[in-house]
């Protein structure tokens, strides 16, 4: 076919973007982790998961190597935060490019760490267990997806059901749902780590266009606007008389037809403008 041969191919199909190089970190990471926590006894997650105390005690690097981390052997954490980074992620590099994706999800991640370990901090929770996962990245891509596209449809499955919400609506939920976990909490999710990668994605986004949620705010209700009903008075016709006889267009129409041919119809009054008007109105009821 002409289509495979190579310069009819299109060059940016077949570039690795920066999301699909995470996904291949990340599935690779998890890989090497499986392999030294099951056969090598090792437990990667002491030394590079996210802790109060480590933290405290000079282990800084943390905040990023913990991000490159998910529970093993068990695939779903990975699996999730891979699906989230796949569907979401791509279309925010393609709109922002690759820079500003990298940004809002490294920084969504770094916030959302030290949030968790400030609340951690706040509820002198310092020997709380290590957190690790993407997650916190992954939700600062989906809060900037959300408020580039508020109005895109997004379908899931949950619970074997179909459910289809609006952009805007699944930030809504997922806010709500991190703040709720952050303030009380009731399993082990880092809800203030994906809280922090929220606010990094929904505000970075508002950085680089500051006036884009409020244009796109003043362009809903201007369309809202035009597809309501206004009532339109209606305008007054001239008197007539009830019939139009012979008399009545001889008197006061042919004098104004005989002006137009004379003058022009840009002579005429708006009273004869009218009369002319009901005349042709009337006729045409006929």
């Amino acid at each position: 076919m002409i289509y495979e041969r190579d310069y009819m191919r299109d060059p940016e199909r077949h570039r690795i973007t920066a999301a699909v190089a995470l996904l291949w970190i990340l599935g690779g990471c998890f890989v090497v982790q499986s392999i030294l926590w099951v056969y090598g006894g090792t437990d990667l997650v002491a030394p590079l998961g996210l802790s109060l105390a480590g933290v405290l005690s000079g282990r800084v690097w943390q905040l990023v190597t913990y991000q490159f981390l998910h529970v093993v052997p068990w695939p779903f954490h990975v699996l999730f935060n891979c699906l989230g980074l796949y569907f979401f992620g791509r279309s925010v590099e393609e709109r922002l490019g690759t820079r500003n994706f990298l940004l809002f999800y490294f920084g969504g991640a770094v916030v959302g760490g030290l949030l968790q370990l400030g609340l951690q901090f706040v509820l002198r929770d310092s020997h709380a267990g290590s957190v690790v996962g993407a997650s916190a990245g992954v939700c600062a891509l989906i809060a900037s997806y959300c408020r580039l596209f508020q109005e895109r449809e997004i379908s899931f499955i949950l619970t074997f059901l179909p459910v289809t919400l609006r952009a805007r609506t699944l930030l809504w939920i997922l806010t709500g749902l991190s703040l709720w976990g952050a303030l009380f909490p009731y399993d082990t999710t880092a809800h203030a780590a994906h809280l922090g990668g929220i606010a990094v994605g929904y505000f970075g986004v508002g950085a680089l266009d500051p006036e884009g949620w409020l244009a796109s705010w003043r362009e809903r209700r201007v369309q809202q606007r035009r597809v309501q009903h206004i009532p339109v008075r209606p305008r007054p016709e001239p008197m007539l008389p009830p019939e139009m006889g012979g008399d009545f267009v001889s008197r006061e129409v042919d004098p104004i037809l005989d002006k137009i041919a004379a003058k022009g119809f840009q002579s005429l009054t708006e009273a004869e403008k009218r009369t002319l008007e009901a005349a042709r109105k009337r006729i045409s009821r006929r």
